[in-house]
């Protein structure tokens, strides 16, 4: 292995955590929430990585000044393969580029949309819950199966989230409905041209290795090698695989708190040594 990257999960007082989702999307905790988390994990960095929106980003930079926390400003993208959900992180994007912004608006709308049509699929089979307490929950941020899965757990249907979620919200639940579909190469070049970093989420977990080279043929600069569920092995395979691209090597905890049963962060304590590179990375996009 390259002495430019380290072993997985060495034994670090700090480290970061660059896949992070708060309440502005389907997380359960606020951007301030997550920052205080962090902070009290012994984490130097994090990254907000919500679906398809950035607004907690600002919020979590307010938030972390007090600490001397480092944010980096991201989002999550989800394109479609074949039967498989694939999804692209985004780094250092520009935040203001209004065509960036605009298919984040479209992305959330579908996600609305989306929404609705399970609650009333869901009141077609008796399931009565109302579409307002989804909104309460969602608050101002992007709508999602998880905000819906949790008025079903309060009104009795499901004893917790992630039943909720198989039992009637998923592929293959009787309520599910079509995403809006997005190309993972279309998710890829959406980041791009915002200025961003684009990296394939969780690969171990996706599983499509073969469409890793059809990516970086199309922009794709990382892959997240690190995170909190697999074992070493599985990260020391993905960051050969990186090498083997010229791709950069990413961590993250893909955190949502208790809407997948457990709050992960701090649970993976990657190197500082990442974002050194994402930042390096960044810099010759600029030039």
């Amino acid at each position: 292995m390259s002495e430019r990257y380290v072993d997985p999960f060495p034994i670090h007082r700090s480290g970061v955590d660059l896949h992070i989702h708060t309440t502005i999307s389907d997380g359960a905790l606020t951007p301030e929430e997550v920052v205080e988390y962090a902070h009290r994990k012994g984490l130097v960095a994090i990254g907000i990585t919500d679906h398809d929106v950035t607004e907690g980003i600002e919020i979590a930079f307010q938030a972390a000044s007090k600490y001397g926390l480092e944010i980096v400003p991201g989002v999550e993208l989800s394109g479609d393969y074949g039967k498989k959900e694939v999804h692209i992180l985004g780094y250092y994007m520009d935040c203001n580029n209004e065509e960036f912004q605009k298919k984040l608006a479209l992305f959330r709308k579908v996600r609305y949309e989306r929404a609705e049509e399970m609650v009333k699929r869901l009141k077609g089979l008796g399931i009565e819950i109302d579409f307002k307490r989804v909104e309460e929950i969602a608050g101002k941020g992007s709508i999602g199966k998880p905000h819906i899965a949790q008025v079903l757990v309060e009104k009795g249907y499901a004893s917790n989230i992630p039943e909720a979620s198989w039992r009637y919200l998923g592929s293959r639940g009787p309520v599910s409905v079509p995403k809006y579909k997005l190309e993972p190469s279309e998710a890829v070049d959406i980041i791009l041209r915002a200025g961003g970093i684009p990296v394939l989420a969780h690969p171990a977990g996706t599983k499509v290795d073969e469409l890793i080279p059809y990516l970086v043929k199309n922009g794709l600069r990382g892959l997240e090698a690190y995170d909190a569920i697999n074992p070493p092995a599985i990260a020391r395979y993905y960051v050969s695989l990186a090498q083997k691209y010229g791709l950069l090597v990413t961590g993250g905890s893909d955190c949502h708190g208790r809407v997948k049963g457990e709050t992960r962060i701090g649970k993976l304590k990657a190197p500082y040594e990442i974002i050194e590179r994402l930042k390096e990375a960044k810099f010759k996009l600029s030039k």
